[in-house]
């Protein structure tokens, strides 16, 4: 950061290649058009060396650029009335999750009978569980940013977490272990 404010290009340069991976994944949550997401991806980084004297302020990069990226591709979609894909949204956004990282990850771990399971148990979550899911266990955000990133208070955070854990142990013992006894 310190220099970027000193105007170094490559230090813009380093921060795109260091963060741009995980930021566009997270912005492709929120629109299933590319080039929109690689655009407001660009214009974030743009807008962070124009404001590079301000960037003092900034306490987490990683979660400032995910705001960011968030809050200009939801902008866009409003302003370039993409309203199919806010029409079955909640809170004003649909937050589209296919947990195709997860899928690896998973196939590493246990077989792919396991696996599947697993990806039908986390359809059956709501989206916001599941943006908080993917927040809390592959962006490492900590509860206030998560809460903050999706605009509401830090207990709900909690609470929607804890929710989507119980329901997930729920499905899994119900549907996937009850299944395996009989």
């Amino acid at each position: 950061m310190q220099r970027l404010q000193q105007h170094d290009e490559k230090a813009l340069e380093f921060l795109m290649r260091e963060y741009y991976t995980s930021i566009y994944n997270y912005a492709a949550k929120f629109s299933k058009d590319t080039a929109l997401v690689s655009d407001c991806i660009q214009e974030v980084f743009i807008s962070l060396w124009q404001r590079r004297e301000s960037a003092t302020s900034i306490l987490s990069l990683k979660y400032y650029l995910l705001r960011a990226v968030k809050n200009k591709v939801l902008k866009a979609l409003h302003s370039s009335q993409r309203k199919a894909e806010l029409a079955n949204a909640e809170n004003g956004y649909e937050f589209l999750q296919e947990f195709s990282i997860e899928k690896q990850i998973i196939d590493k771990l246990i077989s792919e009978e396991k696996a599947e399971r697993v990806r039908q148990a986390l359809t059956r979550l709501s989206k916001k569980q599941q943006e908080i899911i993917y927040l809390k266990y592959y962006q490492h955000l900590d509860y206030g940013q998560i809460a903050d990133l999706m605009s509401i208070n830090r207990q709900s955070v909690y609470n929607l977490l804890h929710e989507a854990i119980q329901k997930l142990r729920s499905v899994w013992h119900i549907e996937f272990v009850t299944q395996t006894n009989i």
